[in-house]
């Protein structure tokens, strides 16, 4: 097998753990919650904390990897976010727990910046879609697979003592749970620091040819901004676009309805009285719709881009996903009944990950030299919607129940469709590429 298909594998597989880690905590959040005395509010906080920190993050550690390479930095990342994890089952408290959510957000911050780095060494011009797909998959597969896992281990554990860590009142072990996801990471970082390299040894057909290597220090001209500075001035030009702010708005309004999914999506479960094996093999089953999506997704964007050009091909997709999302949640608001509500939200889950590639795509063809700087732009503001939509959610539905919740989805999913529309991938956001 040739090694750059194993590095993309291992990449995948990374990602993998990098979902896990992160969605684990929905299905886990009452039992925390009952053990831990936690308020509706403080378990709605600690489920959004995460993506607070995952958005202020992505440049910063992004940054790191390009100055100090891929491999160390997701070697890096890897290890601190496992380590992390298994530090959130030994919590005691609320400021505990929420800490621990905040770090987690920050160490995985760097990773896909960093594996589409690896990406790039790794992979021929004509393959870098193809694999970057396969890395974001592995990252869907892991979100989706992390409910169901998590709900079955921490039932097999509860009566279990695992480094004498114990049921609580809750009757679920979901400490050990995340000390033994903890643990395989850590493993898993190893591996990868084994196996991973930043550049391929050599130049052949079998292996493409990478970048030349960063200049030394010396030979840059002392006048010369440090690259992480030049980064950051470049985004905040870029900021000023108007194309940009659709799409940041656009990724802010359609994560506050995605992110349901991954934080209260098992407390809409329970309300129903869905025991807790049932709300990981329901919350599973959605987030599989999603992957399916991000296959689909892509064929979609590539077919709208030939058919209709820059313009319609990029903005339609996204538009009409979005548009469908919003029918989705609509549907979901006028209380259906328990199997209607999962099945509009799998659809929901379908659409959301069908309009993916588009929005990254968008994001490819206007950043122009600057695509990392506009694609992060637009994730960290999507980021700080999925951070606000637990607390957003919880307290519209405490006032107006689940009906309430999923027709302020549907709103803001309308906002997502119309960003959308406007979006116009002939148009760089730089001046200077146009």
């Amino acid at each position: 097998m040739s090694q750059r298909y194993v590095i993309v594998g291992i990449t995948a597989v990374a990602a993998l753990f990098l979902y896990v880690d992160r969605v684990c905590i929905s299905i886990l959040a009452d039992p925390m919650k009952a053990d831990l005395c936690l308020t509706d509010e403080q378990k709605e906080v600690v489920l959004g904390a995460f993506f607070f920190t995952y958005a202020l993050f992505q440049v910063p550690v992004g940054a790191l990897a390009d100055r100090y390479g891929p491999r160390l930095v997701l070697s890096v990342s890897i290890a601190a976010w496992s380590l992390v994890t298994a530090l959130t089952g030994l919590a005691g408290s609320f400021g505990a727990l929420l800490t621990a959510r905040l770090l987690l957000g920050v160490t995985e911050a760097g990773a896909y910046p960093a594996a589409a780095g690896l990406v790039k060494q790794w992979a021929r011009p004509e393959e870098r879609g193809r694999f970057s797909s396969l890395v974001a998959l592995g990252g869907r597969i892991g979100g989706a697979i992390a409910p169901k896992l998590t709900a079955t281990l921490a039932v097999a554990l509860a009566g279990v003592g695992v480094f004498g860590l114990v049921a609580g009142p809750s009757g679920v072990n979901w400490r050990a749970v995340l000390v033994l996801y903890g643990l395989l990471g850590v493993a898993m970082a190893v591996l990868f620091w084994a196996v991973v390299r930043d550049r391929p040894p050599v130049a052949s057909p079998a292996v493409p040819r990478a970048d030349p290597p960063p200049l030394p220090a010396a030979t840059v001209s002392p006048s010369a901004p440090p690259p992480p500075l030049t980064f950051l001035r470049r985004l905040v030009l870029l900021s000023r676009s108007r194309g940009l702010w659709l799409f940041g708005t656009l990724q802010f309004c359609n994560n506050i309805s995605w992110a349901f999914l991954v934080t209260l999506l098992p407390t809409f479960l329970k309300d129903a009285d869905v025991e807790i094996g049932l709300r990981g093999n329901i919350q599973t089953a959605i987030l599989t719709a999603g992957c399916v999506g991000m296959i689909l997704g892509g064929l979609v964007t590539d077919s709208a881009r030939r058919r209709f050009g820059p313009r319609w091909g990029r903005s339609l997709p996204i538009a009409s996903m979005m548009a469908l999302g919003a029918g989705m949640c609509a549907v979901a608001s006028t209380s259906p009944g328990l199997w209607v509500t999962v099945g509009v939200l799998a659809l929901m889950s379908l659409c959301q990950d069908l309009g993916n590639p588009s929005v990254w795509a968008y994001a490819q063809d206007v950043g122009g030299r600057n695509v990392g700087a506009a694609l992060g732009f637009g994730n960290m503001l999507g980021n700080l919607g999925a951070a606000l939509s637990p607390r957003l959610l919880g307290e519209v539905q405490r006032a107006g129940g689940w009906a309430a919740a999923f027709a302020l989805c549907a709103g803001v999913y309308v906002c997502a469709a119309l960003c959308g529309l406007m979006l116009d991938a002939s148009k760089p956001v730089d001046a200077d590429d146009a």
